[in-house]
């Protein structure tokens, strides 16, 4: 990668305290983190694994023609991982000699396309912005075991940095893999039109004579794609893929995910522990999981209903997301996207033991709780074709005799958005 210049260097400083804005515990709603969204590795992704994609896109997409125009132009811009790397290795005065590495981004960044393209973009959290955006979860969420363990992946980055400066950003970042292809790409499209240029403006040539596809011209681009080793990779990230998608079908964990997530199975691949879902949730009942014996969900996002619940007004999560694993949706939607279901413990209810109590009936805002039977005799019910999870009751019954409880897997709707199904109310 080119030093950076002294005219990049403000704008750099720059991008970077705008993304620490906005990855700090602000309030900002569907804006918080939204510098994720000028990540093309996460886009790109986002599309090979046909999850949703929203307009919050866009950035990705625009940033995507000076990046082929001028290599590492997003490096030396807009990553807020690459300006900390370059900070952490200024620290060093004899840093070590980092290029007996082999250079292995351009080799990750096909490993994760293979992967994504079968489902499972499962090496999306090797993207720099979302390590950097993870390692704020520490700022959110307290120093918990999960909170730490997001922050993991930039703190090792970090350390990387200052042992090897540049390793990470020349020869590790899917990211920077991704800038440099581009970049070969386009120089090999320049010295193609160059030479058909050259060839036209002999005296005498005939059409014939401009070189086809396929002939010594278009090498370059050819070495720069289709080597052998880029071959291996795509059948070992795509037999990884199916692998991981097979394994992650087969798993059942009783987890809480937000509205509009994706199938349980795609949700734990697709999601890229950045946590801004956890930023912008404004009841802070989004929560990093952390289960060692489901491997495939470790760090994903669930809810946990305290001390607030999903709000009916809200539906900043799905806005948030990068990637698709939680699918954006309006607020009109709400009452359709099903987190769970409510679950009461007739044994521990005041009502049932003839105490005066409707706390779960007034918070209900989706009118999903009713009270039956006779005056000496009353009990709440939950209607599960309205009751979306939402976590209102468990959190006003003062006896905790309320969970709302996960089931079934998303049924696809038109538009590639989903819910789950209702179920008949469980009790007792």
């Amino acid at each position: 990668m080119s030093r950076l210049t002294d005219s990049s260097r403000p704008v750099r400083w720059a991008s970077l305290a705008v993304a620490c804005l906005l990855a700090a515990p602000l309030p900002l709603g569907v804006w918080a983190g939204m510098h994720l969204h000028f990540s093309p590795f996460l886009a790109l992704q986002t599309f090979l694994s046909r999850a949703p994609l929203s307009w919050f896109a866009l950035p990705a997409v625009l940033v995507l023609l000076p990046v082929i125009r001028r290599e590492r132009w997003f490096c030396q811009n807009l990553c807020p991982t690459g300006a900390l790397c370059d900070a952490v290795s200024a620290c060093r005065k004899r840093p070590r000699s980092w290029e007996r590495f082999p250079p292995i981004h351009k080799t990750l960044l096909v490993a994760a396309l293979a992967f994504a393209a079968c489902g499972a973009p499962i090496l999306a959290m090797l993207d720099p912005m979302a390590l950097f955006h993870a390692a704020w979860s520490p700022a959110h969420l307290g120093w918990t075991v999960a909170a730490v363990l997001s922050a993991t992946g930039l703190l090792l980055v970090l350390s990387i940095s200052l042992l090897w400066p540049r390793l990470w950003c020349l020869r590790l970042c899917p990211l920077g893999g991704l800038q440099a292809l581009a970049a070969e790409l386009n120089r090999a499209l320049q010295r193609r039109s160059a030479a058909v240029a050259a060839e036209a403006a002999k005296p005498g040539l005939e059409i014939n004579a401009i070189p086809a596809p396929g002939r010594p011209a278009d090498c370059v681009a050819g070495k720069a794609f289709l080597g052998r080793r880029s071959l291996l990779v795509v059948i070992a990230g795509v037999t990884g893929g199916l692998i991981l998608r097979r394994a992650a079908e087969r798993r059942a964990p009783a987890v809480l995910r937000p509205p509009g997530a994706l199938s349980e199975d795609r949700f734990a691949t697709t999601c890229c522990r950045c946590g801004n879902c956890m930023r912008a949730c404004p009841t802070r009942i989004l929560k990093p999981a952390v289960d060692f014996e489901d491997p495939f969900g470790l760090l994903a996002p669930g809810v946990r209903f305290s001390p607030g619940h999903c709000l009916p007004s809200c539906n900043a999560c799905g806005h948030a997301c990068p990637t698709g694993a939680i699918v954006a949706f309006e607020v009109e939607e709400k009452g359709r996207l099903f987190i769970g279901t409510a679950e009461i413990r007739l044994d521990e209810c005041l009502l049932v033991q003839g105490r005066e109590c409707n706390r779960c009936v007034a918070s209900c805002g989706y009118r999903a709780v009713d009270v039956s039977g006779g005056l000496f005799e009353s009990r709440p019910e939950i209607d599960a074709s309205r009751c979306v999870g939402c976590g209102a009751c468990e959190v006003a019954c003062p006896t905790g005799a309320i969970r709302i409880r996960p089931f079934g897997p998303m049924v696809p709707e038109a538009g590639g958005k989903g819910h789950r199904p209702p179920v008949a109310g469980r009790q007792g």
